[in-house]
């Protein structure tokens, strides 16, 4: 399993891509709609950032993780909300509700993923450590 520091560095790089992204100014863009495939990739991509900020923070059992779920959520939320905003000073972003509604949700599904699937087998790897 590789160290944390390698996690909050990937963590940190993808935080950057994703920034990059969704700040890239564009020509077009395709009307909104709740279920649409942009809108899975939303959740997509911070489902993952989520995954890789709870695996950098994330010390093995004993640790609280009700709060550095909490908190990994909380920071996952803000940075998609804050990329969000910024697109309105994007050339040819704009601000989409539904787009902030679907980042929010990819941390969610993230935090689940890891909650069911990472958890205990990184916990479990610690220990062997």
């Amino acid at each position: 399993m590789p160290s944390q520091r390698i996690w909050k560095l990937s963590a940190l790089l993808w935080a950057i891509t994703l920034a990059i992204l969704l700040l890239l100014p564009q020509k077009s863009f395709p009307e909104s709609e709740l279920l649409s495939y942009d809108k899975l990739a939303h959740i997509g991509v911070f489902a993952i950032l989520e995954i890789l900020l709870l695996l950098a923070f994330f010390k093995g059992k004993g640790q609280n993780t009700i709060k550095l779920k909490i908190l990994t959520l909380t920071i996952n939320i803000v940075y998609g909300s804050v990329l969000e905003l910024l697109q309105h000073f994007s050339p040819g972003r704009l601000t989409d509700w539904y787009d902030f509604f679907a980042n929010s949700v990819g941390a969610l599904v993230g935090v689940i993923f890891f909650s069911i699937f990472i958890e205990n087998k990184v916990a479990n790897h610690k220990l062997i450590l």
